[in-house]
């Protein structure tokens, strides 16, 4: 009883360690989707954020949003509040005030939290979507973003009237 027990455990452990966004600084982020193409996503939160830490217990837990974020993303985990420096655009971001600078030009002035960012730096493409989201309302956004529609000089509107849930 005690070794099934233990097994159990294991491959519990097991999956949920296979089940986490792979998230990386914001610098190496832009870095790599310069190389490879691939959109950046950023969660911009704060650690007293109650529906941010929501997102992360749900949406960002959702084996199906983890693997199709991992497969088509660079993925960030920004706090709004953070003191790091950060690089970007040639310029030098750090917090002068109650917010990062950063996220006040990402979230272009509009501070609400969580947000998801899509940044398509070689169209400079910065893409707020303020609040929490499920799985099957983040979905339309990792499509449109993950498999570059917008490429297709498809926009936001002709692309959400033919996308039907669920696809992940």
């Amino acid at each position: 009883m005690k070794k099934l027990l233990l097994l159990n455990i294991v491959v519990c452990l097991t999956v949920s360690a296979f089940s986490q966004i792979n998230w990386t600084t914001f610098e190496k982020a832009i870095a790599l989707s310069k190389q490879d193409g691939k959109p950046v996503l950023v969660d911009v939160y704060t650690d007293w954020c109650g529906w941010c830490k929501r997102l992360d217990a749900t949406t960002y837990q959702d084996s199906a949003v983890v693997a199709y974020i991992n497969a088509n993303f660079h993925a960030v985990k920004f706090n709004a509040e953070g003191t790091e420096k950060i690089s970007y655009q040639d310029s030098l971001y750090t917090k002068t005030g109650k917010t990062h600078d950063l996220a006040v030009k990402l979230l272009q002035g509009k501070l609400s939290y969580p947000t998801t960012i899509f940044i398509v730096d070689k169209i400079n493409m910065v893409a707020p979507i303020p609040g929490y989201m499920t799985r099957e309302t983040i979905q339309p956004y990792l499509f449109y973003f993950g498999e570059k529609v917008y490429d297709l000089n498809n926009t936001w509107e002709s692309f959400l009237k033919g996308f039907t849930v669920p696809r992940l």
